[in-house]
């Protein structure tokens, strides 16, 4: 027989241990802030294996240092071109680029990139008053994806929307090789110069990376819980915007025509952003790649890049490419953008 104040003091030790079990729970989740709501199961497995274990790359909540203003006056020479892109590519989400000096010897540390993470091009995930949402029909991924294609259910990524962020890149002044390689984590590695995140192609634990695939728009992107819009794959609209060259692709199944964008190869010398590390990421290799001589260039290496001249960089930079079937990482009929660890020694990137 318990009195009363033992009564009680059983009730409240039992409030609490479920309150704490929550805030675990909590943090378990916020920490793999890759999750898909609403998604199926997978056999994806984190972090497993490599040669480099233990060091990911710097994801933390940062204070602006751009705050809304351009000033490229410190950005090196050899980076003034491709950062300029960042500012003149969009018109209405603006990406602001500066330089941050922390301490104060008058030599930046860092070139910082701002964004609010929002593309300029179509999407069913923008809610339906925003003038660049348009309808999608998710089974086209069946199609689009088809080389993939294991009975995955076409659909939407749970209840995310496209939501403003802000994104915080800041990567070397000068990039180098890192002598101990860092983990790409799940989260955004870079940044495209239409301001969107850059995701490597790992799902969240327990899910599987082919299935999301059939949760993309028709930009081959799609929103993450928390709101971030994110490419995993080449992508094809921010492509179409800088001039790159892009197919159209029709196909008509059951009545039904459906309609989509797929790279044409033809884009390996297409910048489209840059990751934490400070090197920059170009398209495909596609159909091949010629430096900015139109000589041959090296071989891809295990971390999906090499060095050579190219249109942005007349004197040379290592740089990444988007994978493709045949070249760099794994063996899929997908242009997975690249990769498990990053070649230099990553900044950060916050929101």
């Amino acid at each position: 027989y318990l009195s009363k104040n033992a009564k009680m003091r059983n009730i409240l030790i039992l409030i609490l241990s479920i309150f704490t079990l929550s805030l675990v729970s909590c943090e378990t989740m916020s920490n793999g802030n890759h999750r898909m709501k609403g998604e199926r199961g997978g056999k994806h497995d984190r972090g497993k294996g490599g040669k480099h274990e233990g060091k990911r790359g710097k994801r933390q909540t940062v204070a602006s240092v751009c705050n809304g203003k351009n000033d490229l006056s410190k950005v090196p020479e050899n980076y003034l071109s491709a950062m300029l892109k960042y500012t003149k590519l969009n018109q209405e989400y603006l990406i602001y680029v500066c330089t941050e000096d922390s301490d104060g010897d008058g030599k930046p540390e860092f070139i910082v990139v701002e964004s609010t993470g929002r593309p300029e091009h179509k999407s069913v995930y923008y809610d339906s008053s925003n003038k660049y949402y348009e309808d999608y029909d998710y089974t086209t991924n069946i199609h689009k994806f088809a080389a993939v294609y294991e009975d995955q259910t076409p659909r939407r990524a749970g209840r995310n929307t496209i939501e403003e962020q802000t994104l915080i890149l800041k990567m070397p002044v000068t990039p180098t090789s890192a002598v101990d390689k860092t983990k790409t984590d799940f989260g955004a590695m870079g940044i495209a110069l239409n301001g969107v995140s850059l995701f490597n192609e790992n799902a969240a634990p327990g899910d599987e990376i082919t299935d999301e695939l059939f949760t993309f728009d028709q930009c081959s992107g799609h929103p993450e819980n928390r709101g971030t819009y994110h490419y995993h794959v080449d992508p094809v609209c921010l492509i179409q915007k800088l001039g790159g060259k892009v197919n159209e692709v029709s196909k008509t199944d059951s009545g039904t025509t459906y309609n989509w964008l797929e790279d044409s190869g033809d884009n390996a010398g297409l910048l489209l952003g840059f990751l934490m590390d400070g090197f920059p990421v170009y398209g495909p290799i596609g159909n091949g790649e010629k430096d900015c001589k139109a000589n041959a260039v090296p071989a891809i290496d295990e971390y999906n890049g090499h060095l050579h001249c190219t249109a942005d960089f007349s004197s040379g930079s290592y740089h990444y490419h988007v994978k493709t079937a045949t070249q760099g990482g794994k063996n899929d009929p997908v242009f997975w953008i690249t990769n498990n660890y990053f070649y230099g020694e990553p900044g950060l990137i916050g929101q």
